[in-house]
């Protein structure tokens, strides 16, 4: 169970959470997507990590079906079990496969297997992670967890900086909190207009694009590809300047349900 510091805290989180659209991240047709067999796990992309705790991950689930693999949990399940077959355990798809996502939670205290949809899980003792599906029904609670683990960066926090920069995680979204500006912002560099590139400043980039001011708060991004040539611009009070992407973008998008 995830607790605040403090009483006021946790109202904030449930209070932003509150204003948050609605809708699941999976619904956006533009974005990429890695392809996944039914016996994918989340350690094949780097993802089963302390570190993603309260973030989010999409995947397209391939066509197929295989019994023999082992999942655990009902609902909730180990970091360690196949995403897939997980997915059509909880009725999220069917043979034909489909993207899902799943946002990365702390572990629980026991996971209890159960026959669900044509698929069996099984019990199994506390583990360090767990994984959810996220969709309407399940947003609130969602929400809080992923506010409450959200990175806290610094005004000059590059996104090479923050450990989420995988040439791998391509079209997945990561939020992260920006802390509000006290004093005077001193000149930083970023590069691109609407998509940075990856070793521009988070919170910088994120005031250029519109989606936050020196007061601060949440940003989402959206790892875009890389080897492209950006532009500058002057937007917001923030200069950007003109450069090569290096390995990867970032474009910023609404906070998730």
């Amino acid at each position: 169970m995830i607790t605040g510091n403090s009483k006021f805290l946790s109202l904030a989180i449930l209070a932003i959470a509150s204003l948050l659209p609605t809708g699941t991240w999976a619904d956006d047709a533009k974005r990429i997507f890695p392809e996944f067999e039914w016996d994918t796990k989340l350690n094949s992309v780097s993802f089963d990590r302390d570190k993603f705790v309260g973030q989010r991950f999409s995947a397209k689930c391939m066509r197929g079906k295989r019994s023999d693999i082992v999942i655990h949990g009902t609902g909730a399940y180990s970091s360690d079990s196949p995403l897939c077959t997980a997915a059509a355990h909880a009725g999220k798809i069917g043979e034909d496969g489909g993207v899902v996502t799943i946002q990365l939670n702390p572990g629980i205290e026991r996971y209890v297997g159960s026959e669900q949809n044509g698929v069996t899980s099984a019990d199994r003792p506390a583990t360090k992670r767990s994984f959810v599906f996220v969709d309407d029904a399940s947003a609130e609670a969602a929400n809080e967890i992923l506010l409450s683990n959200a990175p806290n960066l610094k005004w000059d926090s590059k996104f090479t900086g923050t450990g989420f920069a995988y040439k791998q995680l391509t079209g997945q979204r990561f939020t992260f909190r920006c802390p509000s500006v006290q004093g005077e912002l001193r000149k930083r560099s970023i590069v691109g207009t609407d998509r940075y590139a990856f070793s521009s400043i988070v919170c910088r980039a994120a005031v250029h694009a519109g989606k936050l001011t020196t007061e601060g708060g949440f940003v989402t991004v959206e790892l875009g590809a890389g080897g492209k040539k950006l532009v500058g611009s002057i937007r917001n009070g923030i200069e950007s300047r003109s450069g090569s992407s290096g390995p990867g973008t970032l474009s910023f998008v609404e906070n998730p349900a």
